[in-house]
């Protein structure tokens, strides 16, 4: 399989209207400290260093394959990774009722708190803005690519074993 990179055209930051919330300061922290002692940050006034971190997760966005009226044919964007992503959760969810369990909920502190369930994307840079490089790709949650990208097989163990 190829490894997965962020891809220059991604969006990514820190909020300047919401606040980090506390399920996501740890991998935050993390994320600066890492990307600092690589000297990979853009300027400092250039993000919200106390802003609530985004995306949360990453997906396949680039070169997706598609068929409308029988034709293969290859798209870009959030329209591709925002539905492979919620069908990936559906499915968790589906296992989880199969089993007389509830369903999950808001996602995001269980995601956090279970981040080796992901794919980490640790390659790439996103393009930034004015001639400035964005945010890199690094080890764990990053503004790029937040955790990763869903990995069905580990996510269901770290669900199925919720109550």
């Amino acid at each position: 399989a190829m490894p997965e990179s962020a891809w220059s055209g991604s969006s990514g930051g820190f909020s300047n209207i919401y606040d980090q919330p506390s399920w996501q300061t740890e991998a935050i922290t993390t994320f600066f400290e890492n990307a600092a002692a690589a000297g990979t940050l853009p300027p400092s006034n250039m993000f919200n260093a106390t802003g609530r971190g985004f995306p949360d997760i990453a997906a396949q966005s680039v070169s997706y394959p598609v068929v409308a009226n029988g034709i293969t044919m290859s798209v870009a964007g959030t329209s591709c990774a925002s539905p492979c992503s919620g069908g990936i959760f559906g499915l968790l969810n589906d296992a989880r009722l199969a089993a007389g369990k509830s369903s999950l909920g808001f996602l995001n502190p269980m995601l956090y708190g279970n981040a080796a369930a992901l794919n980490d994307c640790t390659q790439g840079t996103q393009g930034g803005c004015s001639g400035i490089d964005g945010f890199p790709a690094v080890a764990g949650w990053d503004a790029v690519t937040g955790l990763g990208s869903p990995n069905y097989t580990a996510l269901l163990g770290v669900v199925m074993a919720l109550p």
